[in-house]
């Protein structure tokens, strides 16, 4: 079983957190932490990369869920990358997450879509 991991990087300026392998129920606080801990209060927003994302469970949905709201609190910009071929995809548009959190199909579009606000 691949655990899920995050790795930063800036692109044109934008932080983008990509979350690698799995978030479920043993390691969705832990991966919480790790991204809080990655995104500090002084950025205007930033880009969560779900592409390398395996497998996400109910927590998943929660720990995105969690830091959309931490962000508007913070008047940090979220959005989501999510291709479209991902299985993740469905689960996120069945819970409503596009509700909360702007939901682009590839990691360009995204950070054009933060630098042009």
């Amino acid at each position: 079983m691949l655990t899920g991991q995050i790795r930063v990087q800036h692109l044109n300026g934008v932080l983008v957190a990509s979350l690698e392998g799995e978030v479920d129920i043993a390691n969705a606080a832990q991966l919480g932490a790790q991204l809080t801990a990655a995104v500090p209060n002084t950025v205007s927003g930033f880009v969560l990369d779900l592409t390398p994302t395996t497998y996400m469970d109910s927590r998943g949905i929660h720990l995105i869920l969690d830091l959309a709201e931490r962000g508007q609190r913070g008047q940090q910009q979220m959005r989501l990358v999510v291709p479209e071929q991902s299985h993740i995809r469905r689960i996120l548009f069945l819970s409503r997450v596009q509700d909360a959190v702007p939901i682009d199909t590839a990691v360009d579009e995204a950070v054009a879509a933060m630098t042009t606000r």
